[in-house]
C-alpha cells in the first residue's frame, strides 16, 4: 500500500493531487508571510505546485516531503520577490504592538529576503536551526547568525517608545 509520499514517488497522479491539496495551505501561508498579499501568495503557490508536479522525480532525494516543499516554496518566493521588487516600508511605528514590542509579522517586511526566510521558518514554522539550514543550504551557525542579525536589524530600525525602550522581538 505505502504512504501518500511513497505513492507520489511511485508516479501515482491521484496521490500527487491529494498530497498537494493537503499541503496547499502550508505553501500559501509561507508565501503570504513573505508577501502579505493574497494575489502574490496565490501566484507563488501555483508556481510551486506546477514546479513540484513537473519535477516530482526529485522527491525521492528527500527524506521528507515537507522539507522539499518548503525548499521549493522558498525558491519560488525569492524568485517572485526578485521579479517584482520588494516594497520598502516607510512608517516604522506601524511595526510596534500596543505593548511596545516589535510585531514580527510586520517587522519582517524590513528584512532582506535571506534574513526574512530564516525568521519566517524559525518563528512561524518552529523549525530547528538544522532544518532551516538544510532548506536554505547553509550551516546551522549561519542560520543562527542570520536570526540574530535579523532581530538586531529590526530592533535598530524600528522606532519604539524611547521612554521604556521595550523594542524587542516577540
Amino acid at each position: 500500500m505505502g504512504t501518500l509520499f511513497e505513492k507520489v514517488i511511485g508516479n501515482e497522479k491521484k496521490a500527487f493531487k491529494k498530497l498537494m491539496i493537503k499541503n496547499s495551505e502550508y505553501i500559501y501561508k509561507l508565501a503570504f508571510l513573505h508577501t502579505k498579499y493574497e494575489e502574490d501568495a496565490q501566484k507563488i503557490m501555483k508556481r510551486t505546485v506546477l514546479y513540484i508536479n513537473d519535477n516530482f522525480r526529485m522527491l525521492s532525494k528527500y527524506e521528507s516531503f515537507e522539507k522539499y516543499m518548503t525548499k521549493v516554496t522558498i525558491k519560488h518566493i525569492n524568485e517572485y520577490l526578485e521579479e517584482i521588487g520588494m516594497v520598502e516600508q516607510d512608517d516604522n511605528e506601524d511595526f510596534i504592538d500596543e505593548n511596545g514590542y516589535i510585531d514580527i509579522f510586520k517587522g519582517i517586511d524590513l528584512l532582506d529576503i535571506h534574513l526574512k526566510n530564516v525568521v519566517v521558518l524559525i518563528y512561524f514554522y518552529n523549525m530547528s536551526y538544522k532544518d532551516v539550514g538544510e532548506i536554505l543550504n547553509m550551516d546551522e551557525s549561519t542560520v543562527k547568525l542570520y536570526l540574530r542579525n535579523s532581530l538586531k536589524f529590526m530592533k535598530d530600525n524600528i522606532k519604539g517608545d524611547s521612554k521604556d525602550d521595550k523594542c524587542e522581538a516577540r
